[in-house]
């Protein structure tokens, strides 16, 4: 990588943050009124780091706000406090002012129950733990003992789960109905970038297949959220391993969307040009960042903003000007002095006056994980 542009920060700053709880993984959707609604994840703070698969206790908070990000609402757990043990959530806001929050929620047990009901059917602790000490994604210290007896740590087995969505008619205040989403012959749906509505209004929401994150698809909604169809398989290949999709609806009426590789570790695009019906075969971008969130820019540009986890770490946005057919080599730098590669999935809007507001997560130098904004003018 070579010497990357800098934007003009306007403004930086932490928008929440909790001395004891972990706070990541954001996204940010504007409402038909002006109103901007930020979900996130929220989880006690533990002597060892753990996402969303490997940890019970996680849930989805939502703050809103009626200035663009200037001042935000207290956090309040989306739908309400009988949802825990969720991954990310994404939110989408249809031109109705109907609000739909997609999550996927795991089984969780304690260990003890799942032994005494003679569960075989779940992940156990050593299992989950194995995963955790073999990611790449985090600088994670897993004490000997918790994987000498990791159920002593982590007491707790994790079964299948349940695809839903949420439906909010008063702007995200609250979430009157849910709509369960079939994603058989797939193992589940977790996506966490929200949906696109389409020009004829249907909904094409884009899901990965927890817990094996590999396989990326799409349902679709032609009643404003309240049924989906069967699923329709988008991406997979081979050794590749694709997740967490980024949609965007172009001006043409085209939908360009971002997979997540872990394998290759690279971004890589896919298109259709006819609603979502089909898709070309994935194609590598070239862009290393991860996971991405689309922004269509003023000026006709595309701006995939993305969460850079090798060094400098930091916040990146990769700028194509064809659709995302072809990236500039380049990424512009918007935060590149954060201290840990526990960092990223950055969310943004555009403010009136045409300033990107980028929203996303990391630790600051207290060693506290939370939420973070910075406000730039791209060159």
């Amino acid at each position: 990588m070579g010497l990357m542009a800098r934007a003009e920060v306007v403004e930086r700053r932490a928008l929440h943050r909790e001395p004891f709880a972990y706070c990541a993984h954001p996204h940010l959707a504007v409402a038909p009124d002006g109103t901007w609604l930020l979900v996130f994840n929220r989880v006690p703070r533990r002597t060892v780091i753990l996402h969303p698969p490997q940890d019970p206790d996680y849930s989805n908070v939502l703050m809103r706000s009626t200035d663009e990000g200037r001042s935000w609402s207290a956090p309040s757990v989306v739908p309400d406090y009988g949802w825990a043990g969720v991954e990310c959530a994404g939110l989408t806001a249809l031109r109705s002012g109907r609000i739909l929050l997609n999550q996927w929620r795991f089984e969780w047990l304690p260990l003890a129950v799942a032994d005494a009901r003679g569960r075989t059917d779940v992940d156990r602790p050593d299992k989950l733990m194995a995963g955790l000490a073999a990611s790449p994604e985090l600088d994670v210290f897993v004490p000997g003992s918790a994987l000498e007896a990791p159920e002593r740590a982590f007491p707790w087995a994790r079964g299948g789960g349940d695809t839903v969505i949420h439906i909010s008619d008063d702007g995200g205040a609250s979430f009157s109905a849910t709509a369960h989403i079939d994603t058989a012959p797939l193992s589940g749906g977790y996506g966490m970038r929200g949906a696109v509505e389409l020009p004829d209004g249907d909904i094409l929401l884009p899901l990965s297949d927890v817990p094996h994150y590999r396989r990326v698809f799409v349902v679709r909604s032609t009643d404003d959220g309240m049924s989906w169809s069967a699923p329709l398989l988008v991406a997979q290949a081979p050794g590749q391993e694709f997740e967490e999709p980024a949609p965007l609806l172009l001006a043409s009426g085209r939908v360009l969307m971002l997979l997540r590789d872990n394998g290759s570790r690279i971004l890589h695009a896919v298109w259709s040009d006819d609603g979502g019906r089909s898709w070309t075969p994935p194609r590598p971008t070239g862009i290393a960042a991860y996971p991405a969130h689309l922004v269509a820019l003023p000026d006709g540009r595309i701006a995939c903003i993305a969460g850079q986890r090798r060094p400098p770490f930091g916040i990146v946005a990769h700028l194509s000007h064809d659709g995302g057919e072809s990236w500039e080599a380049e990424p512009v730098a918007l935060v590149d002095d954060l201290p840990t590669k526990d960092l990223g999935y950055p969310t943004a809007a555009l403010r009136r006056n045409g300033d990107l507001h980028v929203i996303y997560y990391a630790q600051d130098k207290a060693g506290i994980t939370g939420i973070h904004a910075v406000t730039i003018r791209l060159p």
